[in-house]
């Protein structure tokens, strides 16, 4: 489904104002959205909007990787590349088994990692270091572990 005029230009400010935590949200968001249309479709038993709406999916995860910070990012770099390779597979899974199931399962898991990144797009009250530790991991580490298909994510060090 296409945005309207207004939608595109909320998000477009939005976008410009937002930190780099809350532009993985703001990713996350029309992930979600995607999958939400996808999901629709399936019930429609619209496949071309399905393929447009997996398809536009691809993009926003491709955008969501093409963000990761590889040498400098350690091992939640690694953790989340491994995520969204992890949930590109299902989607196209979903898509190909015509499982909205798959699907619903996948959006939670970006829900859980969404409410991750947005705990750390919280201003923090007061002086603030150049290295803040973020206040709960387990969020992410639980839908990158349900990703990975019921896998352990273990030891993750989270900085902003």
């Amino acid at each position: 489904m296409k945005k309207s005029q207004t939608e595109l230009t909320y998000l477009r400010a939005a976008a410009q104002n937002a930190t780099s935590a809350g532009l993985v949200v703001i990713l996350c968001d029309l992930l979600i959205h995607d999958l939400e249309q996808a999901i629709a479709a399936f019930a429609d038993r619209d496949i071309e909007r399905r393929t447009a709406e997996i398809k536009h999916s691809f993009l926003v995860l491709q955008q969501l990787e093409g963000s990761l910070d590889m040498e400098n990012g350690g091992e939640t770099a690694k953790h989340l590349c491994a995520f969204y390779s992890e949930l590109r597979g299902k989607i196209f899974e979903a898509h190909l088994k015509a499982s909205p199931e798959i699907l619903k399962k996948q959006m939670e898991s970006v829900l859980d990692v969404r409410q991750a990144w947005q705990q750390v797009d919280k201003p923090t009250p007061g002086p603030t270091s150049a290295v803040e530790t973020i206040p709960s991991a387990e969020p992410m580490q639980r839908a990158m572990a349900a990703a990975a298909g019921g896998g352990e994510v273990v030891s993750m060090n989270w900085t902003a």
